[in-house]
């Protein structure tokens, strides 16, 4: 319980969106779209902070992740990670090391 209200807390403080809350496993997405799409949407999808703070930071056309025709994977975990500007570091506790990989993947490839 108190994980739990530690976590609301913490989204609260990032906009008032649990986006980033732990999943149970059981409930866990297991392909990288679909995972971006719940643990990262909420702030990168299109209106979403991280995509209007990225349009003033980045070229024209590079503020939506998924439309990048370059983003290593490599890049992508270390920023979520570590933290950039911004994006606050997200924990292994947060988001798993796999679910990360995923997610990167994803946004490397798009697919």
């Amino acid at each position: 319980m108190m994980r739990a209200v530690t976590v609301m807390a913490a989204a609260l403080a990032f906009g008032g969106t649990a986006v980033l809350a732990a999943a149970p496993a059981e409930e866990a997405a297991t392909d990288g779209r679909a995972l971006y799409d719940q643990r990262c949407g909420g702030c990168h999808l299109e209106g979403g902070f991280g995509t209007r703070v990225l349009s003033r930071r980045v070229p024209e056309g590079q503020a939506l992740l998924e439309e990048r025709e370059v983003l290593p994977a490599a890049f992508v975990t270390l920023v979520v990670r570590r933290g950039l500007g911004s994006m606050p570091q997200i924990r292994e506790a947060e988001l798993s090391d796999a679910d990360l990989a995923a997610i990167a993947a994803y946004l490397e490839t798009g697919q």
